[in-house]
């Protein structure tokens, strides 16, 4: 009994997926073009250079964001999906170059704190030698 209403369950979601599909265009979908492939490349330099710009340390979740959009992307290649391949592109890169911009904004604030203590060091050096 549990084995059948598994069974009508999973051909209901399968059905409907397929229905999805099909209106959707899926089932039809354009082959992806040369422009979005290097869309796709773009976003993979991007995040090499967000990850080289430490933002996995500074900005952990717009890396995870970027590695997952282009994870989309290569499921979106397979099927072939060219709007949807496109779209996940743009946005692993969107990510990417959000998380290189973080991370270099934060490793400056940390640079900026740095210094700041090493100002604050130095001014109350000065005002103890003053007296």
């Amino acid at each position: 009994m549990l084995f059948m209403k598994r069974s009508i369950l999973l051909g209901a979601v399968l059905f409907s997926l397929l229905l999805t599909a099909a209106f959707t265009g899926v089932g039809w979908a354009d082959a992806i073009s040369p422009s979005q492939e290097q869309e796709f490349l773009d976003a993979r330099v991007a995040l090499e250079a967000a990850r080289k710009a430490e933002g996995e340390k500074f900005a952990p979740s717009y890396i995870k964001q970027a590695e997952d959009f282009l994870k989309i992307a290569g499921s979106a290649r397979s099927i072939p999906d060219a709007e949807g391949f496109s779209r996940a592109s743009r946005l692993a890169r969107a990510y990417a170059e959000l998380g290189k911009a973080s991370a270099e904004l934060n490793a400056d604030v940390e640079v900026l704190a740095a210094t700041q203590e090493t100002l604050l060091k130095a001014k109350a050096e000065i005002d103890r030698l003053k007296k």
